[in-house]
This record gives C-alpha cells, sequence and structure tokens, in this order.
C-alpha cells in the first residue's frame, strides 16, 4: 500500500491573491452574484494589507481553505474561505460573498410557491374525499 503524500498550498499574499481571482473567475463563468468587495483590502495608506496570523492555528485553517479551493471550487468553499479570511485574518466587519444568480433566486422562490399551493390543494382535495365518503356508492345501490 502506498502513503499518500497530501500537498498544501501555503497562504502566501500571492496565493491568497490567486485564490480570490480564481473565485471571481468561478463566480463569473457560473453567473453567480457576488455581494461586497471582492478584493484585497487596503490599509489607511492604500497600500494592500498584509496578512498576519495571530496564531499558527489561523495559518493552518487558512492553508487547509486554499488546498480545499485548489481542490475543488464551490460556493461553499467560496464563501468559507472569504468569512475567514476577511474577518479573522483581515478582521474586517463585512465579508463579501458569492451568492447564486437572480434566476436560480428566482427558480427557487417560484418552487417554494407552488409546493406550498400544491400542499393547500392536497388539503382541499383531503376535504373533499372526507365530505364525499362513499354517498354516491350507497346511492347508486
Amino acid at each position: 500500500m502506498e502513503n499518500k503524500v497530501k500537498t498544501y498550498v501555503e497562504p502566501t499574499e500571492a496565493n491568497v491573491a490567486e485564490a480570490i481571482s480564481a473565485i471571481a473567475e468561478f463566480a463569473k463563468q457560473n453567473e453567480y452574484q457576488i455581494k461586497g468587495e471582492l478584493k484585497m483590502p487596503t490599509n489607511m495608506f492604500g497600500m494592500t494589507k498584509s496578512l498576519e496570523f495571530e496564531s499558527l492555528s489561523k495559518k493552518k485553517v487558512l492553508r487547509d481553505y486554499l488546498t480545499r479551493l485548489n481542490r475543488k471550487m464551490s460556493l461553499r468553499n467560496a464563501n468559507r474561505f472569504l468569512h475567514f479570511l476577511f474577518k479573522k485574518i483581515y478582521k474586517l466587519d463585512e465579508a463579501p460573498k458569492v451568492d447564486l444568480s437572480e434566476k436560480e433566486v428566482k427558480i427557487q422562490a417560484a418552487k417554494k410557491v407552488w409546493k406550498e399551493t400544491a400542499k393547500a390543494a392536497e388539503l382541499l382535495r383531503l376535504a373533499y374525499v372526507t365530505e364525499k365518503g362513499d354517498y354516491y356508492k350507497k346511492r347508486a345501490k
């Protein structure tokens, strides 16, 4: 049996910038909406903030998120990475978010309304069947 060596993407500024551009490209390809500004935060002098880790565990968590994004890009992975990066590393109040496209949101809302209407229709059908019972069967004899 072979030993599998796990390779990680190290949390450097270049890798983080590459991940952010990959998320932007992913959102563009799938027509997702990006809520907030999807760019590296800047300090008061207009320079981008550097990655400063309070602890080794935060560095490892960011490394794991970068590795997951490199392996498979998904809405969940992208949003979890962005939230951790902007809230825990850069300590900002707002984090950008990749959201479903407007069309998908409309489809999901329409399906929700349709399900509620179908449930109401089923209740009305059951009320009708209960009221009718075997009335017509008794009458035919």
